[in-house]
């Protein structure tokens, strides 16, 4: 039973691994692995309209291109809105590894490299893909195909070595150090391979895009001092200890509780009339985290809030107090509740509200990404009882992600999107050909994310110069300023923000989901969860 827990924590763990997310069942693809928590990161949003911008996000349509000659090298794009804008602030110039009609551009070779650190010899720099062996899940019913991570980093590095000529002559060296998924020894698999990528291959960077947290995480960043890039989310904490060698494509933990509050109270989704019910795992770190960015922050705008901690016995799944949670919230009369809770819990805690005369309508539900619940594989376990379903059915989420915008008539990838597939598909030597619209297939979207970060590090790097040591790299990487992001969303890495997302929308969980391109699940009727595309800056 543990083992079946572990796995399904990470699965929760991936939560920005990969785009496409339209099922959870296995596929055909011989490379099956867990899905992505957030598989529709790199696969968009649905406004529910024929269009896929707002009507306020205007600006000339010229097919995404970017501007030439002595001008600024700006890509205008044609989603208008907050995405031209934040790409007319974006000037590519003539960077190699910024462009988006090409994956890195050959530049010339520093003529005086010589060894400057640990991993940084004349002629090479040390990274390091750490693994998450998706495919362990398949066993247990929690698969569908992700692609081959390995040689989607390997493609990508190979593209940087062999056309461009490395990053001004120094060529990357790339190891790959795998760990399980779940079991008794995965914690210190984790702990282990950032010792071996620290210690034995001196990684200037560390690259996961398949879910990777807990001590090793501080393993990397503090302990050793080596720059991590990541997919998932991560902790404020963590990112303060890291001193500024911690990077995620997603906002930090804290940040979705935060701007989704601060969000839903700006926007009048939630008053002083309301009376909201938040039940918090007691699992560590979570409970502190809740209290503090959401709870304090509703409560300090006004509002009643019942909030409950229910023990998980030191498992992935909480069932202690849940039936006496659910009655507290019963007495008090709740008017809204805020999801918190993981994979495994939610799905019983709403089926207990069920249980006790819950309705229909009669609480408005909402979320962020906080344990994943921004992800239709993990909200979707809601509506494994219709029931419990229909209860949640009408759900809002505040997050990052751009879910749901495949589902729009005429949807078309971004042109990083495009870029990074093609790539991929041209050159990759396992017979892999991923679209963004395989039915039941997040390879495409991965491909995207491994392509996205690999390249961020690449900038980096070049950016530190000629000659950098190990801390010019890391001062480079927090000057990058505005980065590319799989959707390419508005993103940005600065001093003292190494989560990426500039954004937030407003998105709808929909049950049973009748909208193109549904999420379609094993155990039931397939839900949505579709973005409205109403992207405002992050109230940060």
């Amino acid at each position: 039973m543990r083992a079946w827990l572990a796995v399904l924590l990470g699965l929760v763990l991936l939560a920005s691994a990969c785009g496409g997310e339209v099922t959870d069942d296995a596929g055909e693809d011989g490379s099956v692995t867990a899905a992505s928590d957030d598989a529709a990161e790199d696969s968009g949003d649905d406004s529910n309209s024929e269009d896929a911008v707002t009507d306020d996000a205007g600006g000339d349509d010229d097919g995404g291109e970017a501007t030439d000659g002595d001008e600024p090298n700006i890509y205008v794009d044609p989603r208008g809105g907050v995405f031209a804008d934040f790409q007319a602030g974006f000037d590519r110039g003539d960077h190699p590894f910024t462009q988006l009609d090409s994956y890195c551009v050959a530049h010339e070779a520093a003529a005086d490299r010589v060894d400057t650190d640990d991993g940084i010899g004349a002629d090479e720099i040390s990274i390091v893909h750490i693994k998450s062996r998706l495919e362990d899940a398949v066993n247990i019913g929690f698969g569908i195909p992700v692609g081959d991570m390995n040689e989607m980093f390997k493609v990508y590095v190979d593209h940087i070595n062999e056309e461009c000529g490395g990053i001004r002559g120094r060529m990357l060296s790339l190891e790959t150090i795998e760990v399980s998924l779940f079991g008794p020894t995965t914690q210190e698999e984790r702990n282990a391979a950032c010792l071996q990528a620290t210690d034995d291959y001196n990684a200037v960077f560390i690259l996961n895009s398949s879910g990777f947290q807990g001590s090793a995480t501080l393993c990397i960043v503090e302990e050793n001092e080596t720059m991590f890039i990541s997919t998932q989310g991560q902790s404020d904490e963590f990112m303060e200890r890291s001193g500024g060698r911690l990077f995620s494509l997603s906002n930090t933990n804290s940040e979705n509780l935060r701007f989704a509050a601060q969000d839903l109270l700006a926007s009048g989704l939630l008053t002083t009339d309301d009376i909201v019910g938040v039940a918090a795992p007691d699992t560590a770190g979570q409970p502190e985290d809740v209290e503090e960015h959401l709870v304090n922050v509703l409560r300090d705008a006004g509002l009643e809030v019942v909030f409950d901690i229910i023990g998980c016995g030191g498992s992935t799944i909480c069932t202690e107090g849940v039936s006496e949670s659910v009655t507290n919230m019963r007495n008090a009369e709740i008017t809204a509740f805020f999801n918190v809770m993981g994979i495994l819990t939610a799905p019983g805690y709403i089926d207990e509200m069920v249980n006790q005369g819950f309705q229909p309508g009669d609480v408005q539900f909402f979320a962020s990404d906080f344990n994943s619940q921004a992800s239709e594989l993990v909200s979707g376990q809601i509506a494994n009882s219709p029931t419990s379903g229909d209860l949640y059915n009408g759900a809002i989420v505040i997050d990052f992600r751009d879910t749901g915008l495949y589902r729009s008539e005429g949807y078309q990838p971004t042109a990083l999107q495009e870029m990074c597939a093609a790539l991929y598909n041209e050159n990759n030597t396992v017979g892999a050909l991923h679209s963004w619209n395989d039915p039941g297939d997040s390879s495409y979207g991965m491909s995207v994310s491994v392509c996205n970060i690999v390249r961020t590090a690449a900038r980096g790097i070049y950016d530190a110069g000629d000659n950098p040591t190990r801390d010019d790299i890391v001062a480079a990487m927090n000057a990058l300023g505005p980065v590319d992001h799989s959707a390419m969303i508005p993103a940005s890495i600065e001093e003292g923000k190494g989560s990426m997302p500039n954004v937030i929308q407003t998105l709808d969980f929909s049950f049973p989901c009748t909208q193109p391109i549904p999420y379609e699940r094993s155990n039931g009727d397939p839900v949505c969860i579709t973005g409205r595309n109403d992207f405002r800056p992050s109230p940060r």
